[in-house]
This record gives structure tokens, sequence and C-alpha cells, in this order.
């Protein structure tokens, strides 16, 4: 991910997970894991972070929360990424010829 632009923390996986609300500063390919000010409130200052937690009804956070958990669980989990990582070696693998039955094992 580093290489495609982006390393996301496992923390933010974690507590959108919890269904926390989160509070983020803006980087490239956030918006691909979570919607902006729908499911993450981004913050450009420090100004944006006070808003956050002072003047934002606190529903409102907890369904921005609950909105990231449903992401999160429903597209980036550790089954996610595994499926990922199967589709895109098999996909490299006959790209170069080399189909199952050719495939060297695993040990």
């Amino acid at each position: 991910m580093i290489r495609a632009g982006h390393g996301p923390s496992v923390r933010l996986f974690e507590a959108a997970a919890c269904a926390t609300p989160i509070i983020s500063d803006c980087w490239d390919g956030l918006g691909a894991l979570l919607e902006p000010n729908r499911e993450i409130i981004l913050a450009h200052s420090t100004g944006d972070v006070l808003h956050a937690l002072q003047q934002l009804d606190e529903n409102i956070r907890q369904a921005m929360g609950a909105r990231a958990r449903q992401r999160i669980l429903e597209q980036h989990t550790a089954a996610h990424r595994a499926e990922t990582l199967e589709r895109e070696l098999k996909g490299a693998m006959r790209r170069t010829g080399r189909g199952p039955s050719t495939a060297l094992p695993f040990h």
C-alpha cells in the first residue's frame, strides 16, 4: 500500500471496527477506505478538530462511527486482504503462463 501512495495505520481499521468516530488528517488514498464526512471526519486544522469535538452533535459522530464499522467489516477485513492476495497471485500466474498445475508448492 505504501508503494501505491498510502499506508494506513492498523489503528485506523481497529478504531473503525469498534465504531469509534474518527478524526483524521487528510492523505492520499483515505477516501478509498472511508468516505469523508460520512464515515470519517477530516481535519485540515486545529479548528476543524475542535469543531468536531465541541460542535458536532454526538448522534452524528456515533452514526459516522457505525457507518465506518460497517464499511470496514464489509470491505477491509483480513479475509478481504487474503482474497485480494489470492486473486492477484492467480492473475500473475496467468500472465506469466504458469497455471495452478505448474505452481510451485509453498513450504
